[in-house]
């Protein structure tokens, strides 16, 4: 079933705020990094506190990533949205469910192709 254009504009209002939200995260986790590097550490610190320090930076970075990649995924479904295709499967052709986009409002999949892909290991 094709969208309405209601659901368009409610699914549109959720990646809108998404992409605010994803924005907002990454802005402050790279303005966090270039403080941290900018940052004297002591010249003495024990083995534990400086593998502390190297893991949460890890963490830190791993996050930052993830929401490099979600931010991506968002602006491409807003320009889906301004290009009048989207909800529908990039793979089979056929529309993604209202309920879906609702719940994963930047998929490119119907549910069917996901799987499969997931199955294959093609998933992005």
């Amino acid at each position: 079933m094709t969208l309405k254009d209601d659901q368009i504009a409610e699914l549109d209002g959720m990646l809108q705020r998404q992409e605010a939200e994803l924005d907002a995260a990454v802005h402050a986790a790279r303005q966090g990094f270039a403080a941290s590097g900018n940052d004297d550490w002591p010249e003495v610190r024990d083995a534990v506190e400086d593998g502390d320090a190297r893991m949460m930076a890890s963490l830190d970075l791993s996050q930052l990533q993830r929401n490099e990649v979600a931010l991506h995924e968002v602006r491409e479904a807003r320009q889906r949205v301004r290009e009048g295709h989207y909800g529908v499967c990039e793979d089979c052709g056929k529309p993604i469910r209202f309920e879906r986009l609702k719940i994963m409002p930047a998929t490119r999949y119907c549910v069917q192709d996901e799987e499969r892909r997931e199955r294959a290991g093609t998933a992005p």
